[in-house]
């Protein structure tokens, strides 16, 4: 079982590549940034988010968005898909592997409950921010997620915990990932697939909204233009 500060810490990290105390930062902001690009002829704008925060910035960002989105731009989001087109077994395993890397269940909410967190709010449904089926969820499922990672990492190995633990029950397990491991599928993989998608769209002008943690791959890649 692990002790709370090791799963808050977890909490503020897991798929989202910020640093702890970079994430407490995060934490207390009430305004989004908003970054500007220029890529493959395209006007890029980006939005950093993260998993908990003030309600202020959400509002913000909500704002922000609608902005946007009445200047013509198209919201490009992240979320790693969950549906996948393979049977219930292949779907099962996929699941618990990424329930594995991940290294906990449960909502990010469920898990600040008793901490210093839980005078955060969670981040708001896309829904909710004014997004819609205009716009693009602009990620990876967990399929390719899965294969990318096996592809350089070896085949995951479930153990009996993994196997045995139902999905709507504790799961605490801690990261199963290296800093290195993160940054090349976590960050790199999901942001060449995200640029890839930019360069081949016929819009001109796109807001990205995507976790703090993906914006300095993101910056490095289109300045250097290495796609």
């Amino acid at each position: 079982m692990l002790k709370k500060t090791t799963l808050i810490i977890i909490l503020l990290t897991a798929f989202t590549s910020c640093k702890t105390i970079k994430s407490l930062s995060e934490l207390k902001k009430e305004n989004a940034n908003v970054y500007s690009y220029n890529f493959s002829n395209k006007e890029i704008k980006l939005i950093p988010m993260h998993h908990l925060g003030k309600k202020e910035f959400y509002d913000d960002v909500k704002a922000k968005i609608s902005q946007f989105k009445n200047d013509g731009y198209v919201v490009y989001y992240e979320q790693i898909s969950s549906k996948l087109e393979v049977d219930s077994i292949q779907n099962d395993i996929i699941r618990r592997k990424v329930r594995k890397i991940k290294g906990f269940s449960g909502s990010y909410t469920d898990i600040a409950k008793g901490t210093f967190l839980e005078k955060y709010v969670k981040q708001p449904s896309y829904k909710e921010l004014g997004i819609d089926e205009n716009d693009k969820r602009a990620d990876v499922d967990y399929l390719q997620f899965i294969n990318e990672w096996e592809k350089l990492n070896g085949v995951i190995i479930l153990d009996s915990l993994d196997l045995n633990t139902k999905f709507d029950a504790k799961y605490e397990k801690g990261t199963f990932y290296t800093n290195k491991q993160y940054e090349k599928i976590v960050i790199e993989y999901r942001n060449n697939y995200l640029l890839d998608l930019i360069k081949t769209s016929k819009k001109s002008k796109i807001l990205v909204v995507y976790g703090e943690g993906h914006r300095k791959n993101f910056e490095k890649k289109i300045n250097s233009k290495i796609e």
